[in-house]
């Protein structure tokens, strides 16, 4: 389970059973989300002069995407 789940929470064991019970609902969303938003390729057209930005932003998708998918997968870290 990512720390961010029990981050700032004194009861910790309380905050975890609370996060767990919940986790059909992460699994849901977990195949919503690699269903529905499927990662960016790299852009790769040098003669565009906004390649770096929309690089830049692909890549940042792509990281979004893989944090969310980090933070709800919940057994697998």
């Amino acid at each position: 389970m990512h720390a961010a789940w029990l981050k700032g929470h004194k009861d910790k064991d309380a905050r975890k059973a609370q996060i767990e019970s919940a986790s059909w609902a992460f699994g849901l969303l977990e195949e919503v989300l690699e269903a529905e938003f499927r990662k960016k390729d790299n852009f790769r057209d040098y003669s565009d002069p906004q390649w770096v930005h929309k690089q830049i932003a692909a890549h940042e998708y792509n990281q979004a995407l893989d944090d969310i998918l980090n933070l709800i997968r919940l057994n697998k870290r």
